[in-house]
C-alpha cells in the first residue's frame, strides 16, 4: 500500500473552477427549500424506519450551515458530506459541515459525485483525496463514498457502454483502496445501476442504497444481496437526506474503523 496520509482535515487549496450543480444537488433544493434544511429542524414526522437502529444523514452545499447539535439531538449518528464532484469542483460548504458534524460527535466522511464524462477514475480519486475524501483508522472517519447516479442534462450513462462504466467504477474503487486501504462505499439506486451498469457488482463494495419508502428494501441492484446504508428519505427527519445503517453497533464500528472490513452484501 502507498504512503497515503489522511488529508480530510487539511486546508483546501485555492478554489478550483466551478462546474454546474449535480442532479442530486438540484434535488436538495426542491420543495423543502435550503432554508428549512439548513436549520436542521425536523418539521416532518419521522417515518416508520425511524423506530430503531443507527441513523444518519448526508448533506451537500444545498444545506448550508447545519445545526449539528440539533441533528445529534434528533438521533443522527453519522454524516456523509459532499466534498467533490468530477475533477474540479470542491463543495464550499465541506469544511464547516464536516468539522461541525465531528464536533457534535457524529462519525463523518466525505463523498464524491462521479462524473465519468469528466476525467478518468484515478484522477477523480486523487482530487477527492486531496479535498476531503480521505479515511484514517481513527474510529470516527467513514470510508469515502462514491455517488453514482444521473446528472441533469447529460445521458444517464454519461456516454459510456456498460463495460466502460464497470471499468470506470472499478478503476475508482481500486485507486481508492490503493491509497487508503479501504474500498469506497457506493451510493446508487436500483434503476440507474441496473440500466447503466447491469448485472454486476464490484468486489467487496459496501452498498449505500437510495430507496424512498417506509419498508426496508429487498430488491437490490446488480449482484448485491444486502446493503450497508439505506437512504430512505429526502424530507426529514434530518437535514439533507436521512439514512439507516443495516446492522448493530459491532458491525458499524467495523465499517468505520477496520482496514479489512468485509461488505455485508457482496
Amino acid at each position: 500500500m502507498s504512503s497515503y496520509r489522511p488529508r480530510h482535515l487539511t486546508p483546501p487549496p485555492a478554489a478550483p473552477e466551478l462546474v454546474g450543480p449535480s442532479r442530486r444537488s438540484l434535488l436538495r433544493g426542491g420543495a423543502l427549500g435550503a432554508a428549512a434544511l439548513g436549520t436542521g429542524t425536523a418539521t416532518l414526522v419521522a417515518p416508520a424506519a425511524q423506530a430503531a437502529g443507527i441513523f444518519g444523514q448526508d448533506v451537500s452545499g444545498w444545506q448550508g450551515e447545519v445545526d449539528w447539535a440539533a441533528q445529534a439531538a434528533l438521533g443522527s449518528r453519522f454524516a456523509y458530506v459532499k466534498a467533490t464532484e468530477g475533477r474540479s469542483y470542491r463543495s464550499p460548504a465541506f469544511d464547516h459541515q464536516y468539522l461541525g458534524a465531528g464536533n457534535a460527535g457524529l462519525v463523518r466522511g466525505g463523498y464524491h459525485f462521479a462524473r465519468p464524462d469528466s476525467g478518468g477514475p484515478e484522477e477523480q480519486v486523487d482530487f477527492f483525496l486531496n479535498n476531503g475524501g480521505g479515511w484514517s483508522e481513527d474510529g470516527v472517519t467513514l470510508p469515502g463514498m462514491l455517488d453514482l447516479e444521473g446528472y441533469s442534462g447529460l445521458p444517464r450513462d454519461y456516454g459510456l457502454s456498460r463495460q466502460e462504466m464497470r471499468e470506470w467504477i472499478m478503476g475508482f474503487s481500486d485507486r481508492y483502496r490503493e491509497q487508503t486501504g479501504r474500498r469506497p462505499a457506493l451510493y446508487t439506486n436500483l434503476h440507474w445501476w441496473n440500466d447503466v451498469v447491469g448485472d454486476w457488482t464490484p468486489v467487496n463494495s459496501p452498498l449505500f442504497l437510495a430507496a424512498y419508502r417506509e419498508d426496508r428494501p429487498t430488491t437490490l441492484p446488480g449482484r448485491w444481496w444486502g446493503w450497508e446504508m439505506w437512504q430512505y428519505s429526502t424530507s426529514g427527519p434530518f437535514a439533507g437526506d436521512s439514512n439507516l445503517w443495516f446492522g448493530g453497533e459491532e458491525q458499524f464500528a467495523r465499517f468505520v474503523g477496520e482496514y479489512d472490513y468485509g461488505a455485508a452484501g457482496i
